[in-house]
Order: C-alpha cells, then sequence, then structure tokens
C-alpha cells in the first residue's frame, strides 16, 4: 500500500516548475513591455498637449531640433521625419489616443507577465505575432538596423513564449494523466476483495 506521506507530497507539489533563468527572461521580457507602455503614455500626452496648444509638429522639429542641432532638411531621414510630421498634424487627438490604447496593451502584457500569469502569455503571443508581418514588410520597405533589431526581438519572444507554452500544455497533460493513475491505484487499494457469489450462498445456507 503506497505510503500517505508520498501521497499527500505528490498532491501538494506546484503546479509549474520554472527555472531561474526561465523566470529572468520572464522578468526582461516584462520590463520591456512596460518599457513600451511609459514611451507610448509619454507619446500621448504630448500629442494632447500640442492639440490644445495649436502647434504644428513640423514647425516644433524645425525649430527644437533641426535648426539648433544644424540638421540637413533634405537629407533623406530628416526629410522623412517631416513627412510624417506633417501627415500626424492634422490629427493630433486621434494618434494621442492610438498612443494611450497601445499604452494600456503593453502595460497589461507587462504586468501580466511579471505576475507570471498564462494569459499575457497567450495575449503577447497574439498582439505581437499578429503585428510581426507589417513589422517584416516595413523593413524591407525600409532597411534599417533599428528597425532589424525590433524584429528579431520580437520574433524571440514570441518563439519562446509558444516554446513555453507548448511545454506547459505538455506539462499539464502529464499531470492530469498521473493523477488519474494515482486516483485508480488508491480505488483499488481501498476496496476489499469481495467473495464470490457462490461461497456466500453455501455460507448463509440453512441444512
Amino acid at each position: 500500500m503506497a505510503s500517505p506521506n508520498v501521497k499527500e507530497v505528490s498532491m501538494s507539489a506546484p503546479a509549474a516548475q520554472v527555472a531561474p533563468w526561465e523566470d529572468f527572461v520572464l522578468r526582461f521580457i516584462a520590463i520591456y513591455k512596460l518599457l513600451h507602455a511609459a514611451f507610448f503614455i509619454a507619446v500621448g500626452f504630448e500629442f494632447i498637449k500640442l492639440k490644445h496648444g495649436h502647434q504644428n509638429v513640423v514647425e516644433i522639429l524645425n525649430t527644437y531640433i533641426i535648426i539648433p542641432y544644424n540638421l540637413d532638411p533634405e537629407n533623406r531621414w530628416v526629410d522623412w521625419v517631416l513627412d510624417k510630421a506633417a501627415m500626424l498634424s492634422p490629427h493630433l487627438a486621434l494618434v494621442a489616443w492610438v498612443s494611450f490604447f497601445y499604452a494600456a496593451l503593453f502595460a497589461a502584457e507587462g504586468i501580466g507577465l511579471y505576475m507570471r500569469k498564462h494569459w499575457a502569455e497567450y495575449l503577447v503571443v497574439i498582439v505581437t505575432g499578429s503585428l510581426l508581418p507589417f513589422e517584416i514588410y516595413e523593413l524591407f520597405h525600409k532597411l534599417a538596423w533599428w528597425k532589424f533589431g525590433v524584429v528579431v526581438g520580437n520574433v524571440l519572444i514570441v518563439v519562446y513564449l509558444i516554446h513555453r507554452l507548448i511545454l506547459d500544455a505538455h506539462s499539464k497533460v502529464q499531470r492530469r494523466e498521473d493523477e488519474d493513475k494515482d486516483k485508480d491505484e488508491d480505488k483499488g487499494e481501498e476496496e476489499p476483495p469481495q467473495p464470490p457469489i457462490a461461497s456466500r450462498r453455501a455460507v448463509t445456507k440453512v441444512p
């Protein structure tokens, strides 16, 4: 018969064991997401300030960045930034709310991962994975080292979390099978063997 102490230990074992390096990686990804959230919050508030101040983004860039730092407006990168700024100027309020939406999304991912919630892992895989095609297209459309780093980092995050989710699913199935096996063994040990029907009748038969 199995020892009750052994059964108690097996039933009270933690649901999932995570190696220290895995815990570090999850916390690193969580902080990475929280930094994204902080960035988009700052961007959202800045666009709201610009909207209420009736300021033009292109003028601000020229006044505080282009002219003070003697940047060439004809430069390809500077011209690209100014074009994007000109497109944003009429839609500052919308851009601000979009920034706050992304900030809330990144904050949910970061907090969930930091607290080791499985729903956060699924959320990161779905959101980050759905944005990868657009990021890859943008990378090939206009190649830049920082875009390449972002795409590679997001791919590694998605692959790692998918790997973790698959291992966790296999671990849950294995634990469920072990628990069912333990229950079957305990049930077989608790039920005493019953004598055959014929022998019981022979014992109770009156001569």
